[in-house]
């Protein structure tokens, strides 16, 4: 949320320049074409800069939870830092990787992408964010995540869930060994 609201503050500061440009430009009020255009381009840039900023925090995922073993809730947060839930079937969620998982590059990646209802959501995969890494690599397999506890696959948990979730990573992580 401090990103978010820093980037605000960046653009508003950014708007800020314009009126002081302006008088810093020609204090007669009379101005040239190449100033005018000066002035607009600055304006547009911070417009479509703030615009990007907007659309990259509606998808950058904060919290990703299975509800009631169909259903999908994904939590954003908007560019003023305010939480955004949605939620979807699973049935509307693509699969990212093929049934055999990520080939080694794609599991190096910091963000992964998620497809679902036809918006793309960018998951962070750093160990601190994953709560149960197995069932979100099902997921982004396409397969049912099958949470074995009620926390949420990315994102922030209790801290009482926490052990049961580091246990039921480890068991399928024994699992995933033994198949191999």
């Amino acid at each position: 949320r401090m990103l978010m609201r820093m980037k605000v503050l960046q653009i508003g500061g950014g708007l800020g320049l314009v009126l002081p440009a302006t008088q810093l430009l020609g204090p007669s009020g009379a101005h040239s074409a190449a100033e005018l255009g000066a002035l607009a381009g600055l304006s547009c840039g911070i417009m479509a800069f703030a615009s990007t900023c907007s659309w990259y925090c509606e998808r950058l995922v904060q919290e990703l939870r299975v509800l009631d073993g169909h259903r999908l809730r994904i939590s954003t947060l908007t560019m003023w830092g305010h939480r955004k839930d949605r939620e979807f079937e699973l049935s509307a969620c693509e699969p990212t990787y093929g049934l055999g998982g990520p080939e080694a590059a794609e599991a190096a990646n910091a963000m992964v992408p998620l497809h679902v209802g036809g918006t793309t959501f960018l998951l962070i995969t750093h160990p601190l964010n994953l709560v149960q890494p197995h069932a979100l690599r099902r997921l982004l397999c396409g397969l049912p995540p099958v949470p074995e506890v009620q926390t949420p696959l990315v994102g922030h948990s209790d801290a009482a869930a926490l052990p049961a979730a580091d246990a039921s990573a480890k068991r399928a992580e024994r699992e995933d060994h033994t198949h191999t």
